[in-house]
C-alpha cells in the first residue's frame, strides 16, 4: 500500500524524577527508568515517563539532503512545526521523508497517578443522581417495613400474648392473615435441592462481587493493569466456594430437619451448577467464533486452564465448605409443621405477577450504573468509578432485601404459605429487566455491530451476566425473607 501523506511527529514526554532507582527498576507495569547519572555511580538518579503528547506536522522536506543520513542522525536544518498547515503535497512515486524529535519536560505527576488523565470518568453528577434515586427507593421501602414491624406485627403479637390459653384457642378460630399459616409456613418447598444449590451459588457470586468491587474501589485493581480485575474475580470466586458449599448444605439440612443424607450431592451440585452453565454458554459461543475463523475466540489452552481451576480448586473447596455445613447445627424451626398442608385460598391476582413486578425497584437503583458498565464492556470506554459502583451495590442489596421482605409478608397475609421460591424470584426478577435493557442497548446503542454473529455473541454474554445477577439478587431476597419469617413466627406460641 503506497503512503500518500507525510507527517512529522514531534513528541513531548512528561517524566517524573525518581531517586534511588535501584529499588524501582523492574516494578510497576513493565516500567523502566531513564538513567541520567554517571556510569559506576552507586546512586543513579533517573526519570520515569508518566505521559506523552504527539503533535503531527507536515513539512516540505528536501529528499536529497537526507539520503546519506542514517537513523538517529541529526536533521541538517531546523524544523518549524505548524499542525494547522499542510506544507508538502504528495505525488505518486515521490520519496517520503519521515522524521521526529522528542522533548522531555519534568512533571509533577506521580507515578501511581499517571493514568488519571485517561481513566477519568466524566458525569459525576449522573452517578450522584443514581445514588440519590436509590436512597429515595430505600427510604420508601424502609418506611413500609417499619410499618409492618412496629404497627402490624408487634401489635398483633402483643394482643395475642396477652390472652389466656382458652381465649387463644377461641381466637385461633377467628384468626386471619399470616397467623393462619403457622403450621405450614416452614413446609418444605418444591425442588428443595435446586433452591439450596442456587442460594449457595448466589452467596458465592455476591461475595465475589462485593470483595472485588471493594478492592477495586480501594485502588488495588486499577484498569491500568490489564487483566487484574478478571484475575481477582476468578480468584475470589474460587476461594468463596467454601461459602457456597457451607450455605447450600446447611440450608439443605435445615429443610430436611437436620437430616445429613445427601449433603455430598448438594455440595457437588453447588460446585457445578453455575460454572457448568457458564462453560456451556462460553463453549457454544466459542464454537461459533471458531466456525467463523474469528481471532476473538478463546484459545483452547485457556479453556483447559479454566477447567483445571474449576475441578482442582473450586470443586474441592466447595466440598470442604459442604463438610463444615454438614457438621454445623441446622436451624430449628420455631413452630411445628402440620402433616396435612393447608389449602391456599384463591387469589384475586396471580401471585407471580407481583413477583415479576417487584424486580422494577432493584432495577431502578442500578440502571444508570448499568449504562456505564455496558459502555465499558462493549464501547471500549474505561470504567474507573468503582467507589460509586460499590455504593450502588450496597444500596442494591438493601433494596432487594426490603422488596423480598415486603412481598413475603403480603403473601403470608393472604394465607399463601409457599413463600420460598417467590422470595427468591421477587428480588431475582431484576435479571429479567436487565436482559430487556441489554436488548434495548443492542438495538439503539450498538448499531455498529456487524451481522447476526456479533448480535449472538452479545446476547450470549448478556445471558451469562443475567444469570449471575439473578442468583446473587435472588439469594439476598431469600435469606432476608427466611430471617423475617423465622423472627415473625418465633414470637408466636402455639401448640
Amino acid at each position: 500500500m503506497r503512503i500518500i501523506c507525510l507527517t512529522i511527529s514531534s513528541s513531548m514526554f512528561l517524566f517524573t524524577s525518581m531517586r534511588k532507582m535501584a529499588r524501582v527498576m523492574g516494578t510497576g507495569d513493565g516500567a523502566e527508568v531513564i538513567p541520567v547519572g554517571k556510569e559506576g555511580s552507586s546512586e543513579k538518579p533517573g526519570y520515569m515517563v508518566v505521559g506523552f503528547e504527539v503533535i503531527p506536522c507536515s513539512i516540505m522536506h528536501n529528499a536529497d539532503s537526507v539520503k546519506n543520513l542514517k537513523m538517529y542522525d541529526k536533521y541538517p536544518s531546523s524544523v518549524q512545526c505548524d499542525p494547522a498547515t499542510v506544507a508538502m503535497p504528495i505525488k505518486e512515486g515521490q520519496p517520503v521523508v519521515f522524521t521526529y524529535e522528542v522533548t522531555f519536560e519534568e512533571s509533577d505527576i506521580k507515578w501511581p497517578s499517571r493514568w488519571d488523565a485517561y481513566l477519568k470518568m466524566e458525569g459525576a453528577k449522573v452517578h450522584w443522581f443514581s445514588i440519590l434515586n436509590s436512597v429515595m427507593v430505600i427510604t420508601f421501602l424502609a418506611g413500609i417495613v417499619l410499618v409492618i414491624f412496629l404497627r402490624t406485627v408487634r401489635r398483633d403479637l402483643t394482643r395475642y400474648e396477652e390472652l389466656d390459653k382458652e381465649a387463644q384457642a377461641q381466637m385461633n378460630e377467628e384468626l386471619s392473615g399470616w397467623k393462619l399459616v403457622v403450621g405450614d409456613v416452614f413446609r418444605a418447598p418444591s425442588n428443595p435441592a435446586l433452591l439450596c444449590v442456587m442460594v449457595g451459588d448466589g452467596v458465592q457470586i455476591l461475595g465475589m462481587s462485593v470483595v472485588t468491587i471493594l478492592f477495586a474501589a480501594l485502588g488495588f485493581m486499577s484498569p491500568a493493569s490489564r487483566g487484574t480485575l478478571i484475575t481477582g474475580m476468578l480468584f475470589f470466586y474460587m476461594i468463596l466456594g467454601i461459602a457456597a458449599g457451607y450455605v447450600s448444605v446447611r440450608m439443605w439440612r435445615t429443610i430436611g430437619f437436620g437430616n445429613q443424607k445427601g449433603w455430598v450431592s448438594i455440595a457437588w451440585k453447588a460446585a457445578c451448577f453455575f460454572p457448568g452453565i457458564s462453560f456451556l454458554i462460553l463453549t457454544t459461543l466459542n464454537f461459533l467464533l471458531w466456525g467463523s475463523h474469528s481471532t476473538g475466540a478463546i484459545p483452547f489452552s485457556l479453556f483447559v486452564i479454566l477447567i483445571l481451576l474449576w475441578f482442582c480448586i473450586s470443586v474441592p473447596l466447595t466440598l470442604v465448605g459442604g463438610y463444615f455445613g454438614a457438621k454445623a447445627p441446622h436451624i430449628e424451626y420455631p413452630v411445628r409443621t402440620n402433616q396435612i398442608p393447608r389449602e391456599i385460598p384463591q387469589q384475586r391476582y396471580p401471585s407471580w405477577l407481583l413477583v415479576l413486578g417487584a424486580g422494577t425497584l432493584p432495577f431502578g437503583t442500578l440502571f444508570i450504573e448499568l449504562f456505564f458498565i455496558m459502555s465499558s464492556i462493549w464501547m471500549g470506554r474505561v470504567y474507573y468509578v468503582f467507589g460509586f459502583l460499590f455504593v450502588v451495590l450496597i444500596l442494591l442489596v438493601v433494596v432487594c432485601a426490603e422488596v423480598s421482605l415486603v412481598l413475603t409478608y403480603m403473601h403470608l397475609c393472604v394465607e399463601d404459605w409457599k413463600w420460598w421460591w417467590k422470595s427468591f424470584f421477587a428480588s431475582g426478577s431484576v435479571a429479567i429487566y436487565i436482559f430487556l435493557y441489554s436488548i434495548n442497548y443492542l438495538v439503539f446503542d450498538l448499531k455498529s455491530l456487524s451481522g447476526p454473529m456479533s448480535a449472538t455473541l452479545y446476547l450470549g454474554y448478556s445471558l451469562f451476566m443475567v444469570l449471575a445477577v439473578m442468583l446473587s439478587t435472588g439469594t439476598i431476597g431469600f435469606l432476608s425473607s427466611f430471617w423475617f419469617v423465622y423472627y415473625l413466627f418465633s414470637s408466636v406460641k402455639l401448640d
